[in-house]
């Protein structure tokens, strides 16, 4: 009976933190995935990395150089889901669940005041409120996930800048010096026009020509 009845009065607010509980460790699952995909320069990728390695060679192969690497791959880390989530909304998801614990026990606690509820029931909602989300809070110190999401964008900066880069800027390299070399001899063994030595001598007899014409109609 003790049991059912602290259920039923503060059982809401367990749920709640229960739910809080799930979030940090999934959040830390996620972020220590990405970690350990991020590490993985020649092994197997995840799909935002494959999507990361074909946009930066095809930056290349249009000649469009990727100036600002950490904002490329802070774009990729934005636009990234899991589980129908932004990674930047998992980064906050369990802290706002805990705002939002702590909210939902202020409303009650006003709700029931203004309902003329006893005062130490209003105090007990929200003091279960607050309890939940210490309880949230302790998770996410305990299971500490900010140097996890830290780690993978140094690996992805790191992948970007000391193996992309490098094998891009090789590669190109490669290709342009024999072009290079060629458009240069190209340039050394083109012929002068023959048609700009004979524009003189055009002009030449275009005047005599004119002069011609304008004595035999002066002379008639």
């Amino acid at each position: 009976m003790l049991y059912d009845a602290w259920w039923s009065y503060y059982g809401e607010f367990a749920v709640l933190g229960i739910w809080g509980i799930i979030l940090v460790l999934a959040r830390r699952m996620i972020f220590g995935k990405l970690s350990k995909n991020a590490l993985l320069d020649g092994g197997e990728k995840s799909r935002m990395i494959r999507a990361m390695t074909l946009k930066f060679e095809k930056s290349y192969e249009v000649h469009v150089e990727i100036s600002d690497i950490p904002v490329f791959v802070k774009k990729y880390l934005c636009q990234e889901r899991r589980c129908g989530v932004r990674l930047l909304r998992w980064k906050r998801l369990p802290e706002c669940w805990m705002e939002l614990i702590v909210s939902i026990g202020v409303m009650e606690a006003v709700t029931f005041y203004f309902l003329r509820y006893p005062a130490a029931v209003c105090v007990d909602r929200l003091l279960a409120s607050v309890g939940a989300a210490v309880i949230v809070r302790m998770a996410i110190l305990w299971f500490e996930t900010d140097s996890l999401w830290e780690q993978a964008e140094v690996f992805l900066n790191d992948y970007v800048a000391n193996t992309l880069y490098p094998r891009q800027m090789h590669v190109y390299e490669t290709f342009e010096e024999p072009d290079t070399a060629e458009k240069t001899d190209a340039a050394r063994q083109k012929p002068v026009p023959e048609n700009k030595s004979r524009t003189p001598v055009l002009k030449k007899e275009e005047e005599q020509l004119f002069q011609e014409v304008m004595t035999e109609f002066l002379g008639g």
